[in-house]
C-alpha cells in the first residue's frame, strides 16, 4: 500500500510538472533575426530559409531566438580532380583558365533581376579588375546559368551558360536554389556558398 501511495505521488507530481513546463513553453517569445543581427518577421525568416540560409536556435528564459547563417563549407580538390574542372570550365567559358588565379563562379537558376544587378555590379567588377595589378590573389570571375536558366551568354558581361549543368551536379548537388557560388584556389582547396550571397561578400572570402 505505501509503495502504491508512493507510486500515485510520483504520477501526480509528473504530470504537475509537465503541465507547467507545456505552459512556461507556451509563453516564450519567439524572435526572429537575419544573417546580419537585425530582426525581422516570421514571413522574411522562412523566405530567407526557402533561398539557402540555415537556421540555429537559442532558448533562454522566456525567449526563442532563431537566428539565420550563410550556407557555406570548405573542401579541397584532388590533382586530377583540380585538372579536370578547370578545363571543364575553361570549355564553358572558351578560353583556358589560369592556374594562378582564383576561380570564382557565381551560378543562376533563372535569369532575374538579380543576375542584371550583378551584370552591373560597378563595385564587385573594380575588385575584379584591380586585382589583375597584384602578383597574388588574382580573379578570374564568371557569371554562369544552368542549362534551363534562360539566360544568354554575353562575354562583354562575363556572362556564360553552362549547358552540361557540369557545375551544379560537381558542387551543388544539382541545388534547386536560385543562386550558388563557388571559388577554386590555385591551391586547390575551394569554398562553396550555398543560396543568396552578396558576390562581393563572396569574393571578400576567397
Amino acid at each position: 500500500m505505501k509503495y502504491f501511495k508512493l507510486l500515485t505521488l510520483s504520477l501526480i507530481l509528473l504530470c504537475f510538472v509537465s503541465n507547467v513546463t507545456f505552459g512556461q513553453n507556451t509563453k516564450k517569445k519567439v524572435k526572429y533575426v537575419d544573417a546580419s543581427g537585425i530582426y525581422i518577421s516570421e514571413k522574411e525568416f522562412n523566405k530567407c530559409l526557402k533561398s539557402g540560409y540555415i537556421e540555429k536556435s537559442v532558448e533562454k528564459d522566456n525567449l526563442v531566438v532563431h537566428y539565420l547563417v550563410h550556407n557555406s563549407y570548405e573542401g579541397k580538390l584532388t590533382e586530377t580532380e583540380n585538372t579536370q574542372i578547370r578545363l571543364m570550365i575553361g570549355k564553358i567559358v572558351g578560353k583556358d583558365i589560369d592556374s594562378n588565379r582564383i576561380i570564382v563562379i557565381h551560378l543562376y537558376n533563372k535569369n532575374d533581376d538579380k543576375l542584371l544587378q550583378d551584370i552591373n555590379y560597378k563595385r564587385y567588377w573594380y575588385q575584379v579588375s584591380k586585382s589583375r595589378e597584384r602578383s597574388i590573389k588574382i580573379y578570374d570571375s564568371f557569371l554562369i546559368g544552368n542549362k534551363n536558366s534562360g539566360i544568354i551568354p554575353n562575354l562583354e558581361n562575363h556572362l556564360y551558360l553552362d549547358s552540361y549543368n557540369f557545375l551544379n551536379k560537381t558542387f551543388f548537388n544539382n541545388s534547386d536554389l536560385d543562386y550558388n557560388h563557388v571559388i577554386i584556389r590555385p591551391d586547390r582547396t575551394y569554398r562553396i556558398f550555398l543560396g543568396f550571397f552578396d558576390n562581393l561578400n563572396v569574393l571578400d572570402m576567397s
